[in-house]
């Protein structure tokens, strides 16, 4: 019997989901069903009677019998097959010959049992959940009093963002980072202007006589926020939506902001990401191991699929040679040597590690903001005038090999500013500073009336390297 494998799931799948609806699913798909491409073969023989068995079962025999009588005519015909027999089930599963990526193969699909619709139960389940809904709502803002009085900060790119809990929420240009500050809080640049995206109901300031808005705190037990739970699939959230920010110029109307509270059991409170959904009116996800203490805000179990097995046919004659060579195959692999990732600066490129763990930064340099900007000048050779004997000094090749000179390049310099300098004293130096390109000074002496110093520098040419 040959098919493919949409009409092998267009029985099952046509049955209306009763699980909680999820973007992730396929609507069409329940039962759930993946199909798995087994590593080990069975014999023709093997699958033509268990087909041949299945489709003559009587579902009200014992299954005891079937399956003894079943594996007795295997144990007859491929006694000899290096691979174990499958257990026949007709009872819990059907099966089906099909070809496969061009190859006969034996798939294995389980019978699931789908309860029936029952629209009374069905109420009623709609009834408990939204008495649920209630429930966890009001449990849910019970665990995040905890946060009142405190504030998360969030910081992406140009823009930081400070969100006082039951309070409001800003967006500001913080002041660069400095050497033996603490990253948190960021500090807002008093330059620059600061914009509030919302503040929660009931929040009341008032303004200093310089114009700063000055906030009124409420204690714990103050009027809870205007909030409401949200379903998105199987995920439950908490929303606060906060307005009355600061006026847009482009649309004309107050900031506002919708904040949205997901349990996470494996993070400390921390703002996940902030975006403009529509110009001036903002998303903020605020992830919070607080509310994963009531189970109606933890994150959804993955429904496990159904497996359908798929195993490929061989001749009864080639099924132990090709289950050695799939081992042999499978013993090759492991022990074939693996590509070495390239290392740059100390890091294994596609190694799939962090360089930091999240949340954090990289640490301030302690010369940040120090750096030496002077300049440090080497004199590699110089020589004196003729009057003064025209000795010539010279540092030696390793030298100059260490400052990353040619010592050829630097012998051909001195002969063209000896030849430059006549009689004259002259000198090669060399310039460092940092941020700068490397230079070379080949500089003549100037003879000149005044006698109070050696002499000026006058006449010079340089090279850059």
């Amino acid at each position: 019997m040959r098919q493919f494998i949409p009409a092998l799931l267009a029985a099952p799948i046509a049955l209306a989901s009763q699980t909680v609806f999820s973007v992730h699913d396929d609507l069409l798909a329940y039962p759930q069903y993946e199909v798995i491409f087994s590593d080990s073969f069975i014999s023709d023989i093997e699958a033509s009677l268990i087909v041949e068995q299945a489709s003559t079962a009587i579902h009200d025999v014992p299954p005891p019998a079937n399956t003894k009588g079943i594996e007795s005519r295997l144990s007859q015909t491929a006694g000899h097959a290096s691979s174990p027999h499958h257990t026949f089930d007709p009872l819990h599963e059907t099966y089906e010959m099909m070809y496969l990526r061009g190859e006969p193969h034996l798939c294995i699909i389980p019978i699931v049992d789908i309860p029936p619709k029952n629209e009374t139960s069905e109420a009623e389940a709609r009834a408990a959940e939204q008495k649920e809904l209630a429930r966890a709502t009001d449990r849910g803002w019970e665990l995040l009093q905890d946060l009142e009085g405190n504030c998360l900060y969030f910081v992406s790119g140009w823009w930081s963002y400070s969100f006082c809990y039951n309070s409001e929420i800003t967006q500001f240009h913080q002041l660069p980072p400095q050497p033996g500050k603490p990253l948190l809080p960021p500090q807002r640049d008093p330059t620059t202007k600061l914009f509030v995206l919302g503040k929660a109901r009931g929040h009341e300031s008032k303004e200093d006589e310089w114009g700063n808005q000055i906030e009124v705190h409420k204690g714990k037990h103050s009027e809870p926020p205007k909030t409401e739970l949200q379903v998105k699939g199987d995920t439950r959230y908490l929303v606060q939506k906060m307005e009355g920010g600061t006026t847009c110029d482009l649309t004309g109307k107050p900031r506002r902001v919708e904040v949205q509270y997901h349990c996470n059991p494996h993070v400390t409170d921390r703002i996940g990401y902030i975006k403009e959904v529509t110009t001036c009116s903002y998303l903020m996800v605020v992830y919070t191991p607080r509310l994963c203490n009531d189970v109606a805000f933890m994150p959804p179990k993955e429904n496990k699929a159904n497996s359908i097995v798929c195993r490929e046919l061989v001749d009864e004659d080639e099924i132990a040679f090709r289950t050695e060579l799939k081992t042999l195959e499978a013993e090759l692999d492991a022990t074939a040597p693996k590509q070495k990732l390239p290392n740059v600066g100390g890091l294994l490129v596609g190694a799939g590690k962090w360089v930091n763990k999240e949340g954090q930064r990289m640490p301030i340099p302690d010369n940040f903001g120090k750096e030496d900007q002077r300049k440090t000048v080497d004199i590699i050779a110089h020589g004196l005038s003729k009057a003064e004997g025209g000795k010539v000094e010279m540092i030696s090749d390793e030298d100059l090999q260490k400052l990353d000179l040619d010592p050829e390049m630097v012998d051909e310099l001195k002969k063209q500013v000896e030849k430059l300098a006549e009689d004259k004293g002259w000198k090669i130096e060399v310039v460092n500073q940092p941020g700068r390109t490397m230079e070379i000074f080949g500089i003549v002496d100037e003879e000149g009336e005044d006698e109070e110093a050696d002499g000026s520098e006058e006449t010079f040419f340089k090279e850059e390297l």
